[in-house]
C-alpha cells in the first residue's frame, strides 16, 4: 500500500484555507512526494538472451510496457555489462524516453550478475530517499532468462540479496523468462513466468496492480533470520 502522511493531511484540512494558497501547494507537493511510485528495472542482457529470439520478444514487451507507465512515475534502468551490473539510466524523473531507447538498443552478451544488479538498485534507492523523499514507494523489477553467474554462491546468493531490499520496504517483482528464474520464488513480493512477448507483456501489465499484495509470498524461518541479520537503518528524512 502507498504510504500516507496523515499529519500533512490533517494540517491541510485545518489550516489550508487560513494559511493561503502557498501553504496548500507545499502540502500538496509533500503528498505527491509521499505517494509517488519509483520503479527500477533490472533488464537481462546476458548472452543467452540471443537464443530463440528472446531478446526480440523482451524488447517488444518491455517497450510497450514502458510506454504505458504513467509519466509521473520515476524510473531507472540497470543491465548487465562485462560480467557486472551497470546503471544505464539512474533512477530519476522524466526519463521514460531515455530508458525506452536503451531497451530498444540492448545487445545480449556476457554473464548474469543479478546479485550485483540488486546491490546497485539498493544503492540507487537509498540515494533517492536521501535526496528526494524517504516515503516514496519503490519497486524493483528483476527480469532474467538465466541463473546467477556473477556470484561464487550462484543462485543461493540471490534470495538473500532480494530479502535485503525487502527489509528496506522495497517491493521486488521477479520475472522468469523461458523457464528460468524460479529460484526467486518466495523471496520476491511477486513472481511470474513468461515464455513469449504476449505472456511477458501480460505479466508486466499487472506489476503495478499487484504491488503490495504479499498473499503469495512464503517466508521461511531461515528467511526471517536472514532479514534480521541484514537489517539496514532507514535513511532519515531530508532536512527541511
Amino acid at each position: 500500500m502507498k504510504p500516507v502522511n496523515f499529519l500533512s493531511k490533517f494540517l491541510l484540512v485545518c489550516f489550508g484555507f487560513a494559511s493561503g494558497y502557498g501553504f496548500e501547494k507545499e502540502l500538496e507537493q509533500q503528498r505527491l512526494d509521499q505517494t509517488a511510485t519509483a520503479i527500477t528495472i533490472i533488464f537481462d542482457t546476458s548472452g543467452s538472451m540471443d537464443e530463440d529470439g528472446k531478446m526480440k520478444q523482451a524488447k517488444r514487451a518491455f517497450s510497450q510496457w514502458i510506454e504505458s507507465i504513467p509519466e509521473d512515475y520515476t524510473l531507472g534502468l540497470i543491465d548487465f555489462h562485462v560480467g557486472k551490473g551497470r546503471v544505464v539510466v539512474p533512477l530519476g524523473d522524466g526519463n521514460h524516453t531515455e530508458i525506452l531507447k536503451h531497451v530498444k538498443q540492448a545487445n545480449p552478451r556476457g554473464r548474469t550478475p543479478i546479485v550485483h544488479c540488486l546491490g546497485l538498485a539498493l544503492g540507487g534507492i537509498q540515494e533517492r530517499r536521501k535526496q528526494h523523499s524517504p516515503y516514496e514507494r519503490h519497486v524493483v523489477v528483476v527480469f532474467t532468462d538465466g541463473k546467477e553467474t556473477g556470484s561464487k554462491k550462484g543462485v543461493k546468493a540471490v534470495r538473500p540479496a532480494i530479502l535485503k531490499l525487502r527489509n528496506q520496504i522495497i517491493e521486488v517483482v521477479g520475472i522468469g523468462f523461458h523457464g528460468e528464474g524460479d529460484y526467486m520464488k518466495g523471496a520476491t513480493t511477486q513472481y511470474f513466468e513468461a515464455n513469449n512477448s504476449e505472456e511477458l507483456l501480460a505479466g508486466l501489465a499487472q506489476v503495478d496492480a499487484e504491488l503490495g499484495n504479499d498473499a503469495e509470498v512464503v517466508v521461511s524461518e531461515g528467511d526471517l533470520d536472514l532479514i534480521e541479520k541484514t537489517k539496514i537503518p532507514v535513511p532519515p528524512a531530508p532536512a527541511s
